[in-house]
């Protein structure tokens, strides 16, 4: 399964320029319509387990504490996001996923996954808790540079 989970991961980073057919569309709007709160719990703590290993926070001593994820955490991580793409492959999207192979080949998955990922990750993002992270680099920033580079000509 963790193959699985390495190919939909490679395949949507590949598919930035894939565009989606009728049923690759339709594949998308299954997958959206079917996530749950619970999905999106589970695909957060998978992406942020997954992004704790990228070398520039797994190792950058300043930001250990932060990104430090337990194996058994990871593994669970991973576990849970297997078990949500096979809800997904199996059970809910089924259909509609044979439908876009059939009539758009593999790389219809490629695009719906993308679409997914992009609808589903903003909805992550649009949470009050994020939205009101994201103010914080305001506070951090110098206005009148910013004034002074928009102004300059």
């Amino acid at each position: 399964m963790k193959k699985v989970i390495v190919m939909i991961a490679l395949m949507v980073g590949f598919s930035a320029n894939a565009a989606a057919g009728e049923h690759a569309t339709r594949l998308s709007q299954c997958l959206s319509a079917n996530t749950t709160e619970a999905d999106k719990a589970v695909l957060t703590r998978w992406v942020f387990s997954t992004l704790s290993k990228h070398p520039n926070l797994a190792s950058n001593p300043n930001m250990n504490d932060l990104v430090s994820v337990a194996r058994d955490i990871r593994s669970g991580a991973d576990r849970e996001m297997a078990q949500l793409v096979e809800k997904f492959i199996y059970d809910k999207c089924n259909e509609e996923l044979k439908a876009a192979v059939k009539n758009e080949g593999p790389a219809a998955i490629q695009t719906s996954l993308r679409g997914y990922v992009e609808q589903t990750g903003r909805d992550i993002l649009n949470h009050p808790s994020i939205t009101g992270s994201v103010a914080g680099i305001a506070t951090q920033m110098d206005f009148s540079k910013m004034l002074q580079a928009l102004m300059a000509q």
